[in-house]
């Protein structure tokens, strides 16, 4: 089931991705276990953190993070995205973590209206802007998946998706 719901935030996180930016994404997807706890650090990024129920009942709760391993490719990024909604350079430059927010605003929406038919329903927390840190795998247990889309030599991304195992 998780790796279905993976499978789709990698699809519409590409799509949002090539509309909103212009470039054709790269993707490479995946799938951590607790050995792989080391991180890079990140100097922007992005937290949303979700809970909800499963067909069957059980609850289901995590996390999304975007994030950028350096401000220059965050601006980039947010230059492209400021430019596709008719907003200037200038804006993406002083609001750079909103544009990404609104990135990840409408990749999470498709992507849980994809999950909702895999028998995930889930509500989103507001997100929390995240500046120079380290996305710690080993903190709660449960599913994790890495997401790097990038656009070849401009600039890349990374979501994260957290699962987590001990919701009881």
């Amino acid at each position: 089931m998780y790796d279905k719901c993976s499978k789709s935030l990698a699809i519409h996180a590409a799509e949002v991705f090539a509309t909103m930016t212009g470039h054709k994404p790269t993707l490479r997807g995946t799938k951590l276990t607790d050995h792989d706890s080391l991180m890079p650090n990140y100097t922007l990024g992005e937290r949303v953190d979700f809970q909800g129920k499963s067909a069957d009942g059980g609850k289901v709760e995590g996390y999304f993070i975007c994030a950028f391993e350096t401000m220059v490719s965050a601006r980039l990024f947010a230059k492209d995205i400021a430019s596709y909604l008719g907003l200037s350079a200038v804006d993406a430059n002083n609001e750079t973590d909103s544009f990404v927010g609104e990135f990840l605003n409408v990749v999470i929406g498709l992507t849980c209206s994809a999950w909702a038919d895999h028998g995930f329903r889930v509500e989103f927390n507001p997100p929390q802007i995240l500046k120079e840190h380290v996305i710690d795998t080993g903190t709660k247990p449960g599913v994790f998946y890495l997401l790097v889309i990038s656009a070849e030599g401009f600039y890349q991304t990374s979501i994260f998706l957290h699962f987590y195992l001990d919701t009881d």
